[in-house]
Formats: structure tokens, sequence, C-alpha cells
């Protein structure tokens, strides 16, 4: 499967995240601590083959999430299997993560997602 090339700048202009691509921080993610501006994410150690059969490279799909104003850093630990995200609670409620874990709100979490994306390309 190819993956989509995420550094092409006409490709970035047409990403759109839908509601079906969130569910994978339901089936992959949980919580282990979260505090206004910071959560740190375990990772599912099944994520591995969801991402080497994915059409998206997920190092890069976190790098142009890191460049939108909502996110400040996010650090990803491969080897203890932990996602770090600090991101402006002023911009994106810290709810959003609890309900995207979940799985609720999935609609206008991407549509917040993907206002702030095509922000980058206007």
């Amino acid at each position: 499967m190819k993956k989509l090339d995420l550094k092409d700048s006409k490709v970035l202009q047409d990403l759109q995240i839908t509601p079906k691509d969130l569910q994978v921080f339901c089936e992959y993610f949980s919580i282990i601590h979260h505090t206004k501006g910071r959560i740190r994410l375990r990772v599912s150690s099944k994520l591995k083959s969801y991402v080497e059969n994915s059409t998206i490279d997920f190092q890069s799909f976190l790098d142009i999430l890191e460049r939108t104003p909502l996110i400040s850093s996010i650090k990803l630990n491969a080897l203890i299997g932990s996602l770090t995200i600090c991101y402006d609670s002023k911009l994106l409620n810290p709810k959003v993560f609890e309900q995207l874990i979940v799985g609720e709100n999935l609609e206008e979490i991407a549509e917040t997602i993907n206002h702030h994306l095509k922000e980058l390309y206007v």
C-alpha cells in the first residue's frame, strides 16, 4: 500500500481528517495522565501493525499536527509506548482528549482539526 506523501503541499491542502480516522485513538490509545495543556497517552503495541498498513505515515502526521496552533509539541516514546502532547488549552478544550479516547464527538473534533490544518495553507 502506497503511503501519502505528507511533504507534498498539494496532498496537505487536500488532507481531511474524518471521524473514522480519529477512531484510531479509541482503539490504540489510553490516557496515562492529563493536566490542562498536557496529556500523556499509552500507545497499544497493536498500533504498529495499523501504522504499517495505513496510507498515512504516522510520524509525518504527528509532525503536521505539531505545526498547527493547537499543538505546541508531540513526543512519541516508542521504547515505553507513550505519546505526550502539549497543547494550547485556550484553543483546544481539555475535554476533547477525553472525548476522543472514548469515541465521542468525533465529527466536531475532526472539524476543529481540519479548520486548523487549513490555516497552515491559507
